[in-house]
């Protein structure tokens, strides 16, 4: 897919049509065209060619969607990285990936020294006057000399986008997308969740991930709408699904918790919401099931997949929503799905092992990195780390990480089970379980549980309850109270660092 091409013909379909939704700001596709092509030609100017790395280092906005696809007309190879970051964590990456410009925002605390990082050659800045070796990003919106048409030819198996990992468990890695793996996305979301023109996309995470490029995929094949969000607080998001009349978004089981524990929430007109899509962690079916009540007129589906296959592997039919619901739905097409033990042997249906897939949807390997892309694919195959079942009929369910799995007198327990029987106390917010080593079991279980305001736990109540839900070796040994769970930067728990947490008073309060 060669995004800058199809941007070009869908504005010149859909010229006068609004493209993009940011805070008060409406761009038609014309002008979308127009901002990125004046941007591309700009980095022309500062000597990026078809090929070169450009990081962008911005927080969700119009500019961020005005950036990655004006790197996409140059042919150039887009490199999303989060606007949390810091300097220290920026700047090695910077070099990993061989980037030698930024676009960035007057908004971070260290775009100043992002022109004088070794071997930066030019820094773009939005919301800046530019100096200090910056080139301000309005300046370039402003100026008409930079007009002219771009056409550039790509290969499909030419590098197209570089999207760091978080990093949580060791250095960042960089998962190198072709353009060929750029089609996948709205293919999957076009044949199995009818997705279409007449569309209003939500964006709630971070565009640096890979839910920018993909969406921004999926708005120019289909000719939609992308609104993007600015504000998190849960109600204002309803408030914008009113208002915008947003028709899907995705995001992390935390933001549709929130969601359901917003005031007064049948204020607002939601019935625009079509669907959402839960995803980044396996979701506790309970708050699917409660999310469901609360809001009756949106169906709730399932996808599974990581940034190394672009990122779909399974993706649940809208039409299966209530039926299959707590399903990561049925392989996606050109998916070929594996089910194995530790030996390779394949498993037959309703049995666990690791999900193994091959097809069009592989990254091409992990920048820089052959030893860990030998590790992660192999004959063909990438290996996902991921447990998980099917179904006769061909519905694939999420069990947990491979490396997660906690092994007890022998005995393999998976911590989303766990979890899931946890999450569905009616005192509990949110749960976190890990293995602890232990001499005679080799492992023992510990939970970590955010309780709700207004409730009141003991761990001999949360013994008590898991005793009557869980056979004996899967009931945790070790609990502890939080008053929230440590997060990686995509929101997902950080299991590691449950370890470290405790010793809790034995009773455990939250006021209303």
């Amino acid at each position: 897919m060669h995004v800058g091409q199809v941007l070009s013909d869908t504005a010149s379909r859909f010229p006068g049509k609004t493209a993009v939704i940011f805070k008060e700001e409406k761009i038609t596709y014309a002008d979308l065209e127009l901002m990125a092509t004046r941007l591309a030609n700009k980095l022309r100017v500062c000597g990026v060619v078809r090929g070169d790395r450009v990081a962008i280092v911005l927080p969700n906005s119009s500019q961020w969607v005005v950036s990655y696809l004006a790197v996409m007309k140059l042919g150039a190879v887009a490199v999303p990285l989060d606007f949390r970051f810091k300097a220290d964590e920026l700047v090695p990456i910077f070099r990993d990936a061989q980037a030698r410009t930024i676009v960035t925002s007057s908004q971070h605390p260290a775009y100043r020294a992002f022109s004088t990082a070794e071997g930066i050659d030019a820094v773009v800045v939005t919301g800046s006057e530019g100096g200090d070796g910056c080139i301000s990003y309005e300046e370039i919106m402003a100026d008409a000399t930079l007009s002219a048409a771009i056409k550039t030819d790509v290969a499909e198996e030419e590098d197209a986008l570089y999207l760091y990992t978080s990093g949580t468990t060791g250095k960042p890695k960089g998962v190198v997308l072709s353009f060929a793996n750029l089609d996948l996305f709205p293919e999957a979301m076009g044949a199995v969740l009818k997705t279409s023109s007449d569309m209003v996309m939500g964006c709630l995470l971070p565009m640096s991930h890979i839910s920018g490029p993909i969406l921004c995929n999926e708005l120019l094949v289909r000719g939609n709408t992308l609104f993007i969000f600015d504000q998190l607080r849960p109600d204002k998001v309803l408030a914008a699904v009113e208002k915008y009349r947003v028709n899907y978004f995705h995001s992390v089981p935390p933001i549709f918790e929130a969601l359901i524990n917003v005031p007064h929430r049948d204020r607002f007109d939601l019935s625009s919401l079509q669907f959402v899509a839960m995803m980044g962690t396996s979701v506790p079916l309970p708050l699917m099931q409660h999310f469901r009540r609360v809001f009756p007129s949106v169906a709730v589906v399932q996808g599974y997949g990581l940034t190394e296959t672009s990122p779909f592997i399974t993706l649940l039919p809208i039409e299966y929503h209530e039926k299959k619901m707590g399903s990561i739905g049925r392989a996606v097409t050109h998916a070929e799905i594996r089910i194995i033990d530790e030996s390779g042997r394949e498993m037959p249906d309703g049995e666990a092992g690791e999900l193994i897939v091959r097809g069009p949807m592989l990254m091409k390997g992990y920048h820089g990195n052959a030893q860990a892309t030998r590790e992660r694919i192999k004959n063909g195959w990438l290996y996902t780390g991921d447990i998980c079942r099917k179904d006769a009929y061909g519905f694939y369910y999420h069990l947990g990480r491979k490396d997660d799995m906690i092994i007890v007198g022998g005995l393999n327990v998976y911590p989303e089970e766990v979890e899931q029987v946890l999450t569905a106390h009616p005192g509990v917010k949110e749960v976190g379980v890990v293995g602890m080593p232990d001499s005679d079991r080799g492992q023992v279980i510990k939970a970590v549980l955010v309780v709700k305001p207004g409730s009141s736990l003991t761990k001999k109540e949360v013994t008590a309850y898991c005793n009557q839900r869980l056979a004996s070796f899967k009931v945790p040994r070790v609990i502890e109270f939080a008053d929230e769970l440590p997060k990686s930067s995509t929101d997902k728990v950080a299991r590691r660092l449950l370890i470290s947490i405790g010793s809790e008073p034995e009773r455990h309060s939250v006021p209303s």
